[in-house]
């Protein structure tokens, strides 16, 4: 077998044997789908960093755009807020004057009497 012949058999190659292919192709095609199982996987790899950085930067932009969303939602609260508070006060002197004018209004029998 190791007599220098290229052929996996013992036969020299001859044509009764199946032929294989020489040790020498095997060993080409053996690197040859190691380099490129390697680059699959740094292809792989490269690729997945890609997303994982974009992914972080889909991510950083929803939580910048969740953040202005709810400062505009803290802010129109605080107006809120403040108009709730204005319309209590007014409602509070309206009930005021509402009372007193009640109050110097005289009942209907007592002034007759």
């Amino acid at each position: 077998m190791c007599s220098g012949s290229w052929f996996w058999s013992g036969s020299g190659g001859s044509s009764s044997s199946k032929e294989r292919p020489s040790l020498v192709v095997v060993n080409l095609e053996r690197q040859l789908k190691k380099t490129l199982t390697v680059r699959r996987r740094r292809r792989r790899r490269l690729r997945l960093r890609r997303l994982r950085a974009g992914g972080a930067e889909a991510m950083e932009m929803v939580n910048l755009k969740l953040y202005l969303e709810n400062r505009c939602i803290i802010a129109e609260n605080e107006r809120l807020r403040e108009r709730a508070s204005a319309l209590r006060r007014e409602n509070l002197a309206l009930l005021r004057n509402l009372s007193s004018r009640t109050a110097a209004v005289p009942e209907p029998g007592a002034g007759a009497a």
